[in-house]
């Protein structure tokens, strides 16, 4: 009796044991699960913050490269110049969200891609205005060559026609084929006698012929003689307003008279008749016509 009441209690034990070690190794796969499913639910935390951080750097960069390439754009257009700066300004502002990690990521990119499609309609709008610069530059620089091809002919006609216009001015000069110079005094008889003694002398006369010119204008034209005396003076006219311009400066002239003349050969005479003393020496007698010099000729007084 007392040795199957031990049996009894032994049998009793060593269920007891065994199913404690039954609840010991369910335990143990209990926890082994859950260290599994904290392990698991850490690597997909992990993973999270991965997927996060790597957005976080893709937006970031996406971001900071449009400031650079911003930097580079450049323009001197006003309008685009306000306009990029505003939206330099928008950009910077996003990206000091996305860096304090107050800004949704996926809202962040989507609106980084709108701003970069922004930015490169500046970049296409800046190349096509610089492509278009370059054209006009390119055209004022052809154009400024063709004006100064332009006015470089322009210059030769110009030159051309001065060159013509000083033939042309020179051509009109009157001249003389012939003309002679000599004083005189008055027989009392009125007849007008040639002398080459001063004191005898009275008057200057000079004569000559106006050659043929078809390049000057015909009709009146006024003569004016200058006789120089052996002093170097002018000997004076007898009228009060006895100055004239001839060779670009004014003087005086001794004598005047106005012929009509038709382009064709015509003889003509001046005389001077003032009241000055005739001298000694040898007196030189020139006719002007347009401020022009006609012809000259000399006599001497003894």
């Amino acid at each position: 009796m007392e040795q199957s009441n031990a049996s009894e209690k032994k049998n009793r034990s060593n269920t007891g044991l065994l199913l404690l070690v039954v609840l010991l190794l369910i335990s143990n796969v209990v926890l082994l699960w859950m260290y599994m499913q904290s392990q698991k639910r850490g690597d997909d935390t992990q993973a999270q913050v991965e997927q996060i951080s790597s957005q976080k750097d893709d937006v970031t960069h996406l971001l900071e490269n449009m400031l650079a390439s911003y930097d580079t754009l450049k323009t001197e257009n006003e309008q685009l110049t306000v306009e990029m700066e505003a939206q330099r300004e928008k950009i910077e502002s996003l990206l000091d969200q996305v860096k304090r990690g107050n800004y949704d990521l996926a809202k962040a990119k989507k609106e980084a891609e709108t701003l970069r499609r922004i930015m490169k309609g500046y970049v296409a709008t800046i190349d096509s205005l610089n492509t278009a610069n370059q054209q006009l530059t390119a055209d004022k620089i052809n154009l400024t060559q063709e004006l100064g091809e332009v006015k470089g002919q322009k210059d030769a006609l110009n030159t051309k026609a001065q060159e013509l216009e000083g033939k042309i001015a020179k051509g009109s000069v009157l001249h003389t084929t012939s003309i002679l110079a000599n004083a005189l005094f008055m027989r009392n008889n009125g007849k007008q006698v040639e002398t080459d003694r001063a004191k005898k002398a009275e008057m200057i006369k000079c004569c000559f012929t106006l050659g043929e010119n078809k390049v000057t204008t015909a009709g009146d034209k006024t003569l004016y003689m200058r006789v120089i005396s052996p002093d170097g003076k002018v000997l004076r006219a007898t009228e009060s307003d006895n100055r004239f311009k001839f060779n670009g400066v004014e003087g005086e002239f001794s004598a005047r008279r106005d012929i009509n003349y038709q382009n064709q050969a015509v003889d003509a005479c001046i005389f001077w008749t003032g009241t000055d003393e005739l001298r000694t020496g040898q007196y030189i007698v020139e006719i002007y016509e347009a401020g022009a010099l006609v012809s000259k000729s000399s006599f001497d007084l003894k």
